[in-house]
C-alpha cells in the first residue's frame, strides 16, 4: 500500500511538472507570428527568411526527437529535462539579444534543442508510471494543458509585446525556465526500480496486462528491464530496427508530418501575417481571430479520448478528425478561393484547432503497436516528423509569398497538408481498443 502510493505520488509529480513544462514548449513554438512585424523591423528579412527563422526551432526538434529517445529510455527523464530547461533558457535569452540574422537563427535553434526532450519525456512518463490503457486520457490532458502556451503565444503575447518590447518577453521567458529546471530536479523521478523489489512487480503485472490487452505475445513485452544493460549502439541499432521497420509505425509518422504539421506551420508564424495580409486587418485583430484555434485546442484535448469511445477505435477517431479537416480546407481554399467572408474566421480557426487534437492518438497507437520498452524511440520518431512536415510547408509558404502575386495561394499548402493527414489515418492499423 505504502508502495502504490508512492508510486502515484512520483508519478503524478513527474507528469504534472513536465506538462507545466510543456506550456513554455508551445509559447516558444508559436511565438515568432506575433512578434513577426516588430522583429523584422529590427532585423531585415523576407518572407522566406523569416520562415527560415521559425524553422529553425522545427529543425532543432526534429533533428533532437531519435536522440532524446535514445536519452530517455538509458538516462532518464530527470537529468535530460534539467539539461534541456538550461538550453531553452540560454536560448531565450540570445534571441532577446539578437541584433543579427545569424544570432537569431542560432538562438532559435537553440530553443528548439532545448524544448525538443519534453514531449518524449511526458509520453515516457505516461507509458512507464501509468497502465497503457491511460495513455490517450493522459496525452489529451498533456495537450489541453500544452496549448494554453499556445493561447499566451498569440493574443496575449501580440500585446504584451507591443507594450514592453518582444526582447523582454523572451527574457522573462528564460527565467521561467530556470525555475521550471529546478521543479525537475526537486520532483520528476524515472521509474527505474531495481531488480526484486516491489515496483519490479508492479512492473512486469503492468506488462502482462498491456500484454493480454494489446494481444502483442513476444517475450520482450512481457520482460521487465533487463538484468544486463545493453551497450549503447546495440541498444540504438535494436531500438530503430524494430520501430522503423514496424509497418505500423509509419501511418503515426505521416499523420504528424501532415495532419499536425500544418497547424505548427500555420500556427508558429503563417496564420496572423496571412489573414493581415488579405483583409487589411491590424495585427492586434488578427491574433483575435487566430486565437480561437487554441480554444478548439483546448477544448478538443480532453474530448479525444470521448471521439475514440463513440467512433469504437483510435483510426476511425483518427479518420474523422482528419476528413473534416480535410473538408474544412477544401472549403477554404477552393470553395472560397482562399478568401472566405471574414466573420467566418474565428469559426474556422475554432474547428481547425478542434479537429486537429485528433493527432494525439497516432502517439496512442505508435506506443501500442511497438515494444513497450521501445516507447521513447517510437514517440521521438513519431512527433519528429511533425517538425519536419513543419519546416517543409513554412518554407513552402513563405516561397509562395516570395513568387507569387496571390497571398490566398498559401492556402493551398495547408491543403496540401491536410490530404496527406487523411491518407495517413486510411493506412493506419486499429490498435486494440483495451489499449
Amino acid at each position: 500500500m505504502q508502495f502504490a502510493l508512492k508510486t502515484s505520488r512520483y508519478g503524478w509529480s513527474s507528469w504534472s511538472i513536465l506538462v507545466i513544462a510543456f506550456i513554455t514548449v508551445f509559447f516558444h513554438r508559436l511565438s515568432v507570428g506575433s512578434v513577426a512585424d516588430q522583429l523584422t523591423q529590427e532585423i531585415p528579412m523576407n518572407a522566406l527568411t523569416l520562415g527560415n527563422l521559425t524553422a529553425m526551432n522545427y529543425y532543432a526538434y526534429a533533428l533532437m526527437q531519435i536522440p532524446v529517445g535514445i536519452l530517455v529510455d538509458r538516462i532518464g527523464v530527470r537529468k535530460l529535462n534539467f539539461c534541456g530547461l538550461l538550453i531553452t533558457a540560454a536560448g531565450s535569452i540570445l534571441f532577446g539579444l539578437a541584433h543579427s540574422l545569424e544570432i537569431a537563427y542560432l538562438s532559435r535553434f537553440l530553443v528548439g534543442i532545448g524544448s525538443s526532450v519534453i514531449i518524449v519525456s511526458i509520453f515516457k512518463i505516461q507509458a512507464t508510471w501509468f497502465p497503457l490503457s491511460r495513455f490517450s486520457a493522459l496525452s489529451g490532458l498533456t495537450s489541453f494543458f500544452g496549448n494554453f502556451g499556445s493561447l499566451l503565444a498569440l493574443y496575449p503575447l501580440t500585446f504584451v509585446s507591443m507594450a514592453f518590447g518582444w526582447r523582454n518577453v523572451f527574457y522573462w521567458m528564460a527565467a521561467v525556465s530556470l525555475v521550471l529546471a529546478l521543479l525537475v530536479l526537486w520532483g520528476v523521478r524515472d521509474a527505474k526500480p531495481k531488480l526484486g523489489d516491489p515496483a519490479q512487480k508492479e512492473l512486469k503485472k503492468a506488462s502482462l496486462q498491456v500484454v493480454a490487452t494489446s494481444k502483442i505475445t513476444s517475450q520482450e513485452q512481457i520482460n521487465t528491464p533487463e538484468k544486463k544493460s545493453v551497450p549503447f549502439m546495440r541498444f540504438l541499432r535494436e531500438s530503430l530496427r524494430s520501430v522503423l521497420r514496424n509497418p505500423r509505425t509509419w501511418p503515426n509518422v505521416l499523420t504528424l508530418f501532415a495532419f499536425t504539421g500544418s497547424s505548427t506551420t500555420l500556427l508558429g508564424l503563417w496564420g496572423i501575417p496571412l489573414i493581415t495580409q488579405i483583409y487589411g486587418l491590424d495585427k492586434v485583430t488578427a491574433a483575435g481571430y487566430v486565437t480561437f484555434a487554441t480554444f478548439g485546442f483546448i477544448l478538443g484535448a480532453p474530448l479525444v479520448s470521448l471521439w475514440v469511445r463513440l467512433l469504437k477505435g483510435v483510426r476511425p477517431a483518427l479518420l474523422a478528425g482528419t476528413g473534416l479537416n480535410l473538408l474544412l480546407w477544401i472549403y477554404i481554399t477552393v470553395i472560397a478561393s482562399g478568401r472566405p467572408p471574414i466573420q467566418l474566421w474565428p469559426v474556422l480557426f475554432f474547428l481547425f484547432g478542434l479537429l486537429i487534437m485528433t493527432h494525439i492518438l497516432a502517439f496512442s497507437n505508435v506506443t501500442a503497436v511497438n515494444s513497450l520498452k521501445y516507447s521513447g524511440i517510437a514517440t521521438a520518431v513519431t512527433n519528429m516528423a511533425e517538425f519536419i512536415g513543419s519546416s517543409i510547408a513554412s518554407l513552402t509558404i513563405g516561397l509562395v509569398l516570395d513568387h507569387s502575386g496571390n497571398t490566398s495561394a498559401a492556402w493551398w499548402v495547408i491543403l496540401f497538408m491536410a490530404t496527406l493527414g487523411f491518407i495517413a489515418a486510411l493506412l493506419m492499423k486499429e490498435q486494440p481498443i483495451g489499449t
